[in-house]
């Protein structure tokens, strides 16, 4: 639970960065737009801010259990279901967190890249991997980077699934608002 609490708080400020540098590039842009000037690489990194800012945004999501289509069940659903429901949910985010986990673990494969010695150029030709050497189209910056939040989003994903878990099944007290959202932020 604590662990939860502590990725929430990493989360909640990330997210906000994230999604107002979405708002300074694409708005920077645009004004610069109306006097001939375009800056490629604001485009760019708008685009890599939002996709960056939906895995925050669900990671939080699914601690806060505000899923809107999963929300709508709870609402019509004796509470007897709602409780089983939210342990099926929990069971499956867990799971699909530690599967995506491994996938992340295959995709990057750490233990190839240190059997190389860290050389990209031998590690790409035994293993024809090249998530290291993958530019972006703009800036050229290495993609690897921004792969990062595929990892991130599962650890985050299953710890606070479990954590969902831990409530549903009674082991610990039901937190009330874990994302400690506002009427005015939903």
């Amino acid at each position: 639970m604590r662990l939860s609490s502590l990725v929430v708080a990493i989360e909640r400020p990330l997210l906000g960065v994230l999604i107002a540098s979405i708002a300074v590039f694409v708005l920077s842009n645009v004004l610069l737009r109306l006097v001939g000037i375009t800056i490629a690489w604001a485009d760019e990194i708008a685009i890599h801010s939002m996709i960056l800012s939906g895995f925050v945004g669900a990671s939080l999501m699914l601690r806060g259990r505000i899923d809107p289509a999963v929300f709508l069940l709870h609402e019509i659903l004796p509470g007897r279901i709602v409780k089983g429901l939210r342990i099926v949910i929990s069971v499956l985010s867990a799971g699909f967190g530690i599967v995506l986990f491994y996938l992340c673990w295959r995709w990057f494969d750490p233990l190839g890249l240190i059997a190389a010695d860290f050389d990209v150029g031998t590690f790409e030709a035994t293993t024809f991997n090249f998530i290291y050497t993958d530019t972006t189209p703009v800036m050229g910056a290495s993609s690897f980077w921004f792969y990062l939040v595929m990892p991130w989003f599962a650890v985050t994903l299953t710890i606070h699934a479990a954590a969902n878990l831990m409530e549903d099944i009674g082991v610990v007290e039901r937190v009330d608002n874990p994302i400690r959202v506002t009427a005015s932020e939903a």
